[in-house]
């Protein structure tokens, strides 16, 4: 009951504070290309150049041929993009609450939105890259279904599991200055650990489970399966069962961690 009323609280809070939330983001998003000749120009260009330098290089350079049924390419591509937004959010809410440390003495300020401000930030771009990914699926016989609209349920999970992961993060770092490199660790280790540049297929049946230890290697076939093998999410219940419980969990010490050091933020910030 005591997590219910928690969560409820903390939606009533979002959606009071969407417009300040939403000042933030863009503030963010612009100090992120103030001064650079090209500015927003860079939110566009940087990931469409990266895909285009990944399709290239793998579809005429080395000629890696097709994972499982499916081209090499696509299969990077599709399971890359969800993977740089998780990276790129749990690396910038490690830190959010330093970046915003004029708002920690502000008592009618709830400082657990603040990992919200940086996933609304980096959406954009991720949305970008969405759409290229699907052109390139198109022109590849991938033609966009009614399964790719799975990717909002996919990235609704993406988000929790940031949001629980970002408040644990953040506000340990603050006493902790060793948890900022201890995530950077996690992000290069994560990245081999997920099935991105490789096939879960080549892992035998009796120890795949041990892949799916890694709640984002869920999010990252699941991306595969909206955009590239149309299954539906229902079709993998234990998973299914597995990623929640698992951030649920995430969450529930993530706002357990942050509501204990919170009172002590303004000592150290």
């Amino acid at each position: 009951m005591k997590i219910i009323n928690m969560s409820t609280m903390f939606l009533t809070d979002v959606f009071k504070k969407r417009s300040v939330i939403y000042e933030l983001a863009k503030r963010d998003f612009r100090q992120q290309y103030m001064g650079s000749y090209l500015g927003f120009v860079w939110m566009f260009l940087e990931p469409l150049l990266f895909v285009f330098v990944l399709y290239m290089v793998f579809s005429f350079g080395f000629r890696t041929g097709e994972s499982g049924k499916v081209p090499f390419v696509l299969y990077l591509i599709t399971g890359f993009i969800s993977w740089l937004y998780f990276a790129d959010n749990l690396s910038a809410n490690t830190n959010v609450i330093r970046s915003y440390s004029f708002l920690v003495k502000k008592v009618d300020f709830r400082l657990s939105v603040l990992p919200i401000v940086t996933m609304l930030r980096v959406l954009v771009p991720h949305f970008f890259l969405l759409v290229v990914a699907v052109i390139i699926l198109w022109f590849r016989g991938y033609s966009p279904s009614i399964y790719t609209i799975q990717i909002v349920y996919y990235l609704f999970a993406m988000l929790a599991l940031l949001l629980g992961l970002g408040w644990l993060t953040s506000s340990t770092s603050i006493f902790v200055k060793d948890v900022n490199n201890l995530v950077r660790v996690m992000i290069q280790f994560g990245f081999w650990m997920t099935p991105i540049v490789w096939n879960i297929e080549i892992i035998p049946l009796e120890y795949r489970w041990i892949i799916n230890l890694n709640p984002m290697s869920y999010i990252v076939m699941g991306y595969r399966d909206s955009l590239i093998f149309q299954v539906p999410f229902w079709h993998h219940p234990i998973v299914t069962f597995y990623f929640w419980t698992v951030t649920l969990i995430i969450l529930i010490c993530g706002i357990s961690v942050y509501r204990k050091l919170k009172p002590h933020f303004a000592e150290v910030v």
